[in-house]
């Protein structure tokens, strides 16, 4: 996870990008609460869960319906309901903890990544229980818990995507640049024995923030950049902005869609959905979800502020 501090001048409800129109949706209550730090979100059923970073032992959850009903109305706020999240308190027995990344559902299993920082290094833990479809509370037992390496180490970045697909989890690490990493690669855990693989991936500068769920092989995944990461990101030559100028000064806030074909992650050959920017901040966003066809959901942490945004495509 990364820590900001950027001078806000204004926040408007309706955000417009070169190739799509963002709506905000206004949420009120607890969730707008910066020391909630939104890191990831996911579907389960109709209903979409927001992981908030801290350990606070619930989850908030929002209907598919309200959320459409929303984006149709423009009108109100919407309140999400908090669920309980039944965890060990592993500040207590994880070293260094530092906060959960990601979330993903596959049926009524659910998975987390968690990160934390030992003697100075960056290390990722995956974390597994279940959900009760019929109360939506989570519980995940204390033994369900496994460490995993992080391939290079940058202070604060570790696991902050996680993907269910085909009986195994996907995860992504947040720093994949040319400057960085000479061969790349991301990795693959069985949910049924943990065994680990890694799988190649191509070079991508800047960071890689959450991901959506796999369509036909593919999936979508925040692409952003921080200019206060210059020195730690160390960001190479970007082959996505082409015939633009590489500026190390300015802030990227994109989706890249990613393929998955045979033991090999490539991008597709879609476009990047660059995002217009706020004037005077960045937006640090840390989840995103798709909304059936139509989309997507995406979520920042506190920075500038808390927002949940629609992306019609």
């Amino acid at each position: 996870m990364r820590k900001f501090f950027f001078s806000v001048f204004f926040y408007p409800l309706l955000l417009f990008g070169r190739e799509t129109f963002i709506q905000e949706i206004r949420l009120e209550g607890l969730i707008t609460n910066p020391k909630q730090e939104i890191s990831g979100m996911d579907w389960y059923e109709e209903k979409l869960f927001l992981l908030p970073e801290n350990l606070g032992g619930y989850l908030f959850m929002l209907s598919k319906n309200e959320i459409e009903d929303h984006i149709s109305s423009k009108k109100g706020f919407l309140k999400p309901k908090k669920t309980i999240f039944k965890i060990p308190d592993y500040s207590k027995f994880i070293l260094g903890f530092d906060g959960f990344e990601a979330l993903t559902f596959d049926g009524n299993d659910v998975y987390i990544t968690i990160e934390a920082e030992q003697d100075g290094m960056m290390v990722g833990y995956l974390a597994w229980g279940s959900i009760n479809p019929n109360s939506f509370e989570i519980n995940i037992g204390e033994k369900n818990i496994q460490k995993v390496e992080t391939p290079i180490q940058i202070d604060n970045l570790s696991f902050e995507s996680i993907i269910s697909h085909n009986k195994k989890l996907l995860l992504l690490y947040e720093a994949n640049g040319s400057n960085l990493r000479e061969d790349p690669y991301q990795l693959l855990i069985s949910v049924s024995d943990l065994s680990l693989a890694k799988i190649q991936s191509p070079n991508i500068e800047y960071r890689l923030t959450d991901a959506t769920r796999v369509i036909n092989n593919k999936f979508w995944a925040i692409n952003y950049y921080w200019p206060g990461d210059k020195k730690d990101l160390n960001p190479g030559l970007d082959r996505l902005r082409k015939n633009r100028d590489n500026d190390p000064n300015q802030t990227i806030e994109r989706l890249v869609e990613f393929k998955i074909k045979k033991n090999e992650l490539k991008l597709t050959k879609k476009k990047p959905v660059d995002l217009i920017l706020e004037e005077g901040s960045s937006r640090n966003w840390e989840a995103i979800a798709r909304l059936g066809e139509s989309g997507f959901l995406i979520a920042t942490d506190k920075y500038p502020r808390m927002i949940l945004a629609y992306i019609k495509i």
